[in-house]
């Protein structure tokens, strides 16, 4: 299988799609832990089932998660493992550099 062949290519609505789905976290990270579904609507500019739907698959996905009461949503789990891994990389990089 050559390179070519192993990039992934975005096909249609797919960028819009991960656009949204960024929107969203955004809107989450903006609001703050327990942001209500019509809230996080309110601050976006998308249809509310589209919303609805992308919420839906960040929970599934781990981006975000329900509140204990399920009112809201919070930022999830795999977003502190991203940030977690990048501020990680950024201190090993710069100690390779020799800055502390």
């Amino acid at each position: 299988m050559s390179n070519q062949e192993d990039v992934v290519e975005f096909r249609g609505r797919q960028p819009m799609a991960v656009d949204h789905a960024f929107a969203i976290l955004e809107e989450v990270a903006r609001q703050g832990p327990g942001v209500g579904a019509r809230q996080i609507v309110e601050g976006v500019d998308m249809p509310r089932s589209t919303v609805y739907r992308i919420l839906k698959h960040l929970v599934q996905e781990e981006y975000l998660v329900r509140s204990p009461d399920l009112s809201g949503f919070a930022l999830g789990a795999r977003l502190e493992m991203l940030s977690s891994r990048h501020q990680h990389a950024l201190r090993v990089h710069d100690t390779d550099r020799g800055e502390r």
